[in-house]
């Protein structure tokens, strides 16, 4: 089974990122605590998963910062057959992040009524640290389109550029 982890910084293209896998074939969840990850994958172990190409999770810095801190030793557990886990963090610069955030008038996840959208992007940063670390794939989407990110997601990832034709005939 094929298990990969969705990391990075609100705005970095991560919904992007996670639409393609899901478009490719994998079960995909968005926002998952961490202390549920091994709960989930075993659960998933379990069940048999014939017409998908594996899992994809996304955890990222709406999740506990303690959550956060442990994911390192939680990671470790699920590393073992037949599991085979990748974790892909998107990241972009900060004065990118503040441009979309400000395009799209989103409020980060993480900024408040104290912290500002620049502090919010600091410390989403720190939060996220040990995911980033342990990365197997860092996309920096600084300068990629939608377009290019999918197509980035769709080779790095997958190994295939071509998205399958998928014709529905109804009557």
């Amino acid at each position: 089974m094929r298990l990969i982890i969705l990391s990075g910084r609100s705005g970095s293209g991560k919904s992007t990122a996670l639409q393609v896998l899901e478009d490719l074939g994998f079960y995909c969840i968005d926002n998952l605590p961490v202390g549920l990850l091994p709960a989930l994958v075993e659960q998933i172990l379990q069940q048999p998963m014939e017409d998908k190409s594996g899992i994809a999770i996304s955890i990222d810095a709406r999740n506990t910062p303690i959550g956060l801190g442990q994911f390192p030793s939680i990671f470790k557990q699920l590393i073992k057959p037949p599991i085979e886990c990748d974790i892909l963090y998107l990241d972009a610069s900060p004065t990118t992040l503040l441009k979309r955030f400000s395009s799209t008038r989103r409020r980060h996840p993480l900024s408040d009524g104290d912290k500002g959208l620049k502090q919010a992007i600091e410390l989403e940063k720190k939060l996220l640290e040990p995911i980033a670390d342990l990365a197997d794939l860092t996309i920096d989407t600084t300068r990629l389109s939608l377009y290019e990110l999918r197509d980035v997601v769709k080779i790095r990832v997958a190994g295939r550029a071509n998205q399958e034709l998928a014709i529905l005939f109804q009557s």
